[in-house]
């Protein structure tokens, strides 16, 4: 007799609670880091790590997240991810000191690593093959929507009760998601082979280190010069060392802890290219809207998170309505058209300047939003379109882990390339600040005028000075902002061309007949 399947919706809501609790814990301590550091007297630099460390652990247990699920099943690997993330709330409400806090943090990370590629894998096989583009659009409310929406549950709870209750609140989700998994997922057996009582040491250590390397350069690297440092130079080329070690390794090796092997499939291949510069453009704009709108135009951290919820509500909308849309337009297409207006919205914000307003902030991140599910939903459903049913584990701990590398990175360089063009056209710009510049000079006499009113000839000519320094060096940030919203819409335009590389379920069908 056929056992009765179960209804892939339900199932949806069972594993994506837990998927938006993990998510949204990564981004809902930025904004009290401050209460965080205040808390237990700790610096700025000591306070990062309390968001680091639950980005890294949770990035490490991504590429073992195949080998648990062949061992033990994705069921009970769920329950276990879910009771670990709880424990980590619980110990972090309980932190003493920060190093305790540091520590259930990881515990937190360790619990939420798995369950990100498990709810993807296990909504790719509840929903039918036709119906896949529902299922990424709903996987994508917790992938896009949780990260963008917890900044703003975090702010809201830290503000009207303590950063404790970020941690608090988990706790008792974390009840519910366990009492979903526990009636609607369905079952499932682990496979027994033989090589699943082989365990990659070697393969993970290297992951491990490399990962490990690479957050340390991305956190501290700003913070001491980058490569003028030897020790970042050293870990840098022990990051890519061990990366390369571990791609090598992964391939030769007779019982590997990732199937790295799956990178063979084109579609596989180039749809983890594009989802992850899809996050690019994403958490690009998450850190860098928030950083102008503070620096340049004032705006109160709350405020800047005020500005950027909306995104998260339209996010969420326009991933229903891609995961409906995908069933009647072809995904290259709709793909196509969500790139289309990505690339759109982040050209409107090179308009933004000194004197925006916040209407005219709102709107592009509106419009980025409604564009990212329409690329992001069939981009991630062609990705998996053609790989079997039993790859799909690997599939997906290889497509987040991908994903997680590339966002890490392009966040960091995001700081970093404001910080370092905004230098390069501070250069370029303080040659106006000259004496044979009639222009600087009538500016120059004119605010001098207005600051002898309350000063002395000496002090108020210092001051003018001083205001068209700090006049150059807004201008000089300003510029840094135009030029990487550039670049991230132009990287829009150029990865275009490879949605010409997939292949459409109805070009395979045909081929197969």
């Amino acid at each position: 007799m056929e056992e009765t399947k179960p209804n892939p919706y339900i199932v949806a809501l069972a594993v994506l609670l837990p998927s938006f609790l993990a998510l949204a814990a990564s981004s809902a301590t930025n904004v009290s880091q401050p209460h965080i550091a205040g808390f237990y007297g700790a610096t700025q630099y000591e306070a990062n790590t309390v968001i680091t460390c639950y980005i890294i652990s949770g990035g490490l247990m991504i590429p073992v997240t195949g080998y648990l699920v062949r061992t033990i099943g994705k069921k009970l690997l769920l329950y276990y991810s879910i009771w670990g993330f709880a424990l980590g709330c619980l110990l972090c409400i309980l932190a003493p000191n920060l190093q305790a806090l540091i520590g259930a943090r990881i515990i937190q990370g360790v619990g939420s690593g798995c369950i990100l590629p498990l709810s993807q894998a296990i909504l790719l096989e509840v929903f039918p093959e036709n119906q896949r583009g529902v299922a990424m659009g709903l996987f994508g409310i917790a992938a896009m929507f949780s990260p963008l929406a917890g900044p703003f549950i975090g702010g809201f709870l830290t503000d009207n009760w303590s950063w404790q209750w970020i941690f608090i609140i988990n706790i008792p989700l974390c009840m519910l998601s366990f009492l979903l998994v526990k009636l609607f997922v369905p079952v499932d057996k682990p496979v027994k082979q033989r090589y699943n009582k082989k365990f990659d040491i070697i393969g993970y250590t290297s992951i491990v280190i490399a990962m490990g390397c690479m957050q340390v350069v991305l956190d501290k690297g700003q913070q001491f010069n980058w490569f003028d440092e030897r020790w970042v130079c050293w870990t840098t080329g022990v990051c890519i060392f061990a990366f390369i070690f571990f791609y090598v390794w992964e391939l030769e090796y007779k019982y590997p802890v990732i199937d790295i092997r799956v990178f063979k499939d084109k579609n596989f291949l180039v749809g983890t290219f594009i989802s992850s510069f899809i996050n690019v453009m994403l958490y690009s704009t998450l850190l860098l809207v928030p950083m102008f709108v503070q620096s340049l135009l004032g705006y109160s951290p709350s405020m800047s998170g005020l500005t950027m919820f909306p995104r998260a509500i339209v996010c969420l909308v326009g991933l229903i309505i891609a995961g409906e849309i995908s069933k009647y337009v072809k995904a290259k297409i709709l793909a196509g058209i969500g790139l289309f207006i990505m690339g759109i919205s982040i050209l409107m914000l090179t308009q933004m300047n000194s004197t925006s307003s916040m209407e005219s902030i709102i709107f592009p991140n509106l419009l980025l939003c409604l564009g990212v599910p329409f690329a992001f939903v069939p981009i991630t459903a062609l990705s998996f379109q053609t790989l079997p049913a039993s790859k799909n584990a690997d599939a997906a701990s290889l497509h987040a882990l991908f994903k997680n590398i590339v966002t890490a990175i392009a966040t960091a360089m995001s700081a970093t390339f404001i910080a370092r063009v905004s230098q390069v056209h501070q250069t370029y710009l303080v040659g106006n600040l000259s004496i044979h510049n009639p222009m600087f000079q009538y500016k120059l006499t004119m605010l001098k005028s207005k600051f002898l009113i309350h000063y002395p000839s000496v002090l108020a000519l210092k001051k003018a000075n001083g205001s068209l320094y700090k006049e150059l060096l807004q201008q000089a940030r300003l510029a840094s902002f135009f030029d990487a919203f550039s670049l991230l819409a132009l990287m829009c335009i150029l990865i275009m061309p490879f949605l010409f590389l997939l292949k459409s379920p109805q070009k395979r069908a045909k081929t197969n007949e």
